[in-house]
C-alpha cells in the first residue's frame, strides 16, 4: 500500500524506491502483487513513463483516507505518551543544539527535576515536520514556516560575521565587506541553505565571486577550520560562538545582513508551564551571548 501511494503520488517508480530505501524492481514488483491480489489493473506503463488508470485514482482515495487515519493515531498516542511522560521535546538546528538548548534544559530541569527532555537536532525542513504533525512541543530554525498547523514567535534576529584567524591582516579592519575577501579561503554555510544564499547574493551585488572553499552543516566545523588557520569564513554570530581553541576573531559584515531565528509551535496547543520557562531561558541565554559579543557585533 506504501508503495502504491507512493507511486500514484510521484508518478515514477523510482522516486517511489527512493523515499522507501528500497530498489525500483522492488517497487515494480509490490505494484504488480497489489495489482494481483486486487485484480485491478492500478498504472499504465509506457516508455515515458506510468499513469494511473481510474480505478488507481478511486483506489487511492480510500488508501489515503487510512494512511491519515493511522497518522492521527500515531499521533494521538505520541501525545498521551508525552503527556504521561512529563515530556519535554525540542527540535532544533545546530547552533541552537550545541550553545543554547543544553544550558536552557538543564535550566528547565532543575526547576523541575521530574520532567524528562529531548532534544532533537536536524534540518530545518524536518523541523518544520516535526512541529507540524506535533511531534514535538517547540521547534526553533530561521526557515519561515510556510506549513499549516505552525504557529511562529521571532527571536532577536543574530548578525551575520566574518570569522578570521588570529594574526589574519584582516583582523586590522573594524569590518569587512565581499571585496575585502577577494583571494582568500572561505568555508561557509552549504549552498542548500538560506544563508549562504544571503551570502551569495551579498558577494554578487559587490561585484564579486563567491567561491567556497569548502562547506559545513555544522557552524562549529566551520569555525575550527578558521581555527586551524586554513581560511576565513562567514557565519551568524550564535554559531560562530561556538569556536574551538584557539580563539577566533570576529569582525562585522558589511552589508549587514541577519539570521532571523524563529520559536515554532505546533497550531493552537496550549503552552505548559515548563515550555513557558523554556522561551524565558532560550531568551535569556541569547541575551547573555549577545551581551558578551565583540565590540561592534550588534545583536537587534
Amino acid at each position: 500500500m506504501e508503495a502504491f501511494r507512493l507511486v500514484f503520488q510521484t508518478g515514477s517508480m523510482t522516486t517511489a524506491a527512493q523515499m522507501m530505501g528500497i530498489t525500483q524492481p522492488a517497487v515494480s514488483r509490490l505494484i504488480r502483487d497489489l495489482e494481483a491480489t486486487l485484480e485491478l489493473a492500478l498504472f499504465i506503463r509506457s516508455g515515458s513513463g506510468i499513469s494511473a488508470t481510474t480505478d488507481a485514482i478511486t483506489f487511492f482515495t480510500e488508501v489515503e483516507r487510512s494512511f491519515v487515519g493511522l497518522q492521527q493515531l500515531e499521533h494521538a498516542a505520541l501525545a498521551i505518551r508525552q503527556k504521561r511522560e512529563g515530556l519535554l521535546h525540542v527540535a532544533a538546528t545546530g547552533a541552537f543544539g550545541v550553545l543554547c538548548l543544553p544550558r536552557a534544559l538543564a535550566a528547565v530541569r532543575e526547576a523541575r527535576p521530574g520532567l524528562r527532555v529531548r532534544l532533537t537536532v536536524t534540518r530545518s525542513s524536518e523541523i518544520l515536520d516535526m512541529v507540524a504533525t506535533r511531534r514535538c512541543h517547540l521547534g526553533i530554525t530561521a526557515i519561515p514556516p510556510q506549513t499549516a498547523g505552525i504557529d511562529h514567535e521571532n527571536l532577536p534576529a543574530v548578525p551575520i560575521v566574518c570569522l578570521l584567524p588570529p594574526g589574519h591582516p584582516l583582523v586590522a579592519r573594524r569590518e569587512l565587506r565581499p571585496r575585502d575577501l577577494v583571494g582568500e579561503i572561505i568555508y561557509g554555510p552549504p549552498e542548500n541553505t538560506r544563508l549562504h544564499q544571503q551570502i551569495a547574493q551579498a558577494f554578487e551585488q559587490d561585484g564579486v565571486g563567491y567561491d567556497l572553499a569548502g562547506e559545513c552543516t555544522l557552524g562549529n566545523s566551520i569555525c575550527a577550520f578558521v581555527a586551524l588557520g586554513a581560511g576565513v569564513a562567514i557565519l551568524d554570530a550564535l554559531a560562530a560562538r561556538g569556536a574551538v581553541e584557539p580563539p577566533i576573531i570576529l569582525r562585522p559584515f558589511v552589508p549587514h545582513l541577519r539570521w532571523e531565528p524563529k520559536l515554532l509551535f505546533p497550531a493552537g496547543s496550549p503552552r505548559s508551564q515548563p515550555l513557558a520557562m523554556l522561551i524565558r531561558e532560550i531568551r535569556a541565554r541569547l541575551a547573555d551571548l549577545a551581551a558578551s559579543s565583540p565590540e561592534g557585533i550588534v545583536w537587534r
